[in-house]
């Protein structure tokens, strides 16, 4: 009898241990949840198209904040325009996701090269 109890112990462990591979293999990957979503952002070779009411929450509020006040200002405006007048990439991106260049109120240079452009 004992060497039964010994057997089914045995089996039940390696059962476990199996089940405890599958479960491992099914889990989700991990996400990255630092960058940003379609909805918040539209990238397009090296632009970065935001939208200001994307950073309307609790996360980005000091960054919302800011960028409204640059969307006000006309001096802004202005600077916004002439780089995308003097940026062919920046026009090819704001047309390819369908947005007109008189939304863009602020134009920054990513920690990559590329830009990202701001608009309302």
């Amino acid at each position: 009898m004992n060497s039964a109890v010994k057997l089914a112990l045995a089996g039940a462990m390696s059962i476990a241990s199996v089940s405890g591979v599958a479960l491992a293999q099914t889990a989700e990957p991990m996400v990255d949840t630092t960058t940003m979503t379609n909805s918040t952002t539209m990238a397009t070779e090296g632009v970065n198209i935001v939208r200001l009411d994307s950073l309307d929450n609790d996360q980005n509020r000091s960054e919302h904040t800011r960028l409204s006040q640059l969307a006000n200002s006309s001096e802004s405006m202005t600077e916004a325009q002439a780089q995308i007048s003097s940026d062919p990439a920046i026009a090819e991106a704001l047309q390819a996701q369908s947005v007109q260049a008189t939304n863009v109120f602020h134009v920054e240079e990513a920690a990559n090269g590329g830009k990202i452009v701001y608009v309302k």
